[in-house]
């Protein structure tokens, strides 16, 4: 039997049953929803394997137990990547997992983040049924955007069970230059580079402003006079830590989304997105002002949790209809971003 009719049968079971499903993968991003003890978890991680990959085309079609390290290396092999670089958290980090989070690394402003690659997918619906959207071409309408509210909705609106990416060729030089500096001079270069050709991007970690450049061989010469000064040729590593969240805490960490040119505060560890993306590593949520960005609390550390609650501004209150209309029974766990409780 097919796997996906397996899965198919855990889910109407549960549905036959009244019980809420919970989707899994690898289980790296388990910080990101707590299994729930009242779910039935419905695993994909051995639901994998390419199902449609040709280089030429730029797409490739696998299942979403699919782990993510396996899809890279294929593509690898014939000189393309997945352009938002999504952190995978650990070697067991699947393809749907990937989507059903919707975290990209530090090329996000540049190239675009997961749901600008993901084309198409097949999914398990809140009913039970297996229905496909989007498709396997780049210029694709086929009536609401369904394959694209999946992705960051963490399992929410169904399981995935396949998913179509967009992928691109390897640029020809990818190099990584550093400065050591505090994070106000890192903010400052920030602003002044953001428009640089071939900056591909731009992060601080550990006292280092990270900037990378992706392009020819023949404008890299040009780039590394426009970055000035000081910025010596170093290796990935630290744009890795900022995309895995690999930077060392023992506090929990807080997430702030918001305007590049905001001041930078408080127990910064890091910037990613050219100051748009800072962390922040507290027992209590930051002191942020509402005008300033979002603050939300995103992974857990050593200390006392703070009270959580959903989401209840603009967002949430979106979130919520979206969840309402696409499984009005609650089929599905979903677990939208959390805020402290006043």
């Amino acid at each position: 039997m097919d796997q996906s009719d397996v899965l198919q049968r855990v889910v109407r079971a549960a549905i036959s049953q009244r019980q809420v499903v919970q989707p899994g993968g690898g289980g790296t991003k388990g910080f990101l929803h707590p299994a729930a003890a009242a779910a039935v978890l419905v695993s994909t991680a051995e639901h994998e394997g390419v199902l449609h990959y040709h280089p030429d085309e730029l797409v490739i079609r696998v299942r979403s137990g699919t782990r993510l390290i396996d899809l890279q290396a294929t593509l690898s092999e014939a000189g393309q990547y997945l352009p938002c670089e999504p952190p995978s958290f650990g070697a067991a980090g699947t393809v749907g997992g990937m989507v059903a989070a919707g975290l990209a690394g530090p090329s996000r402003p540049y190239v675009g983040g997961v749901r600008d690659y993901v084309l198409g997918m097949k999914l398990i619906l809140p009913s039970g049924e297996i229905a496909a959207f989007g498709g396997d071409v780049m210029k694709n309408v086929a009536g609401y955007d369904i394959t694209r509210l999946n992705v960051g909705a963490r399992g929410s609106l169904g399981l995935i069970l396949e998913v179509a990416l967009k992928v691109l060729p390897i640029p020809e030089v990818v190099q990584v230059y550093g400065l050591t500096c505090d994070p106000s001079l890192a903010q400052r270069h920030m602003l002044a580079q953001r428009r640089l050709t071939g900056l591909s991007a731009s992060a601080y970690c550990d006292g280092v402003l990270l900037v990378r450049y992706q392009g020819s061989k023949r404008a890299k010469a040009a780039f590394e006079q426009a970055l000035g000064q000081g910025f010596m040729p170093v290796s990935n590593a630290g744009l890795a830590a900022v995309r895995d969240l690999s930077f060392v805490h023992t506090e929990h960490l807080w997430r702030w989304d918001g305007a590049v040119d905001a001041p930078v505060t408080g127990r910064l560890v890091a910037m990613d997105w050219g100051g748009a993306l800072r962390w922040f590593a507290s027992d209590v949520a930051p002191d942020i002002a509402a005008d300033e960005g979002v603050i939300t609390w995103f992974r857990p550390g050593e200390g006392i949790l703070p009270a959580l609650t959903p989401r209840t501004d603009g967002v949430g209150r979106l979130q919520q209809r979206v969840k309402t209309a696409l499984d009005a029974n609650g089929t599905f766990i979903g677990y939208p971003a959390l805020r402290p409780s006043s």
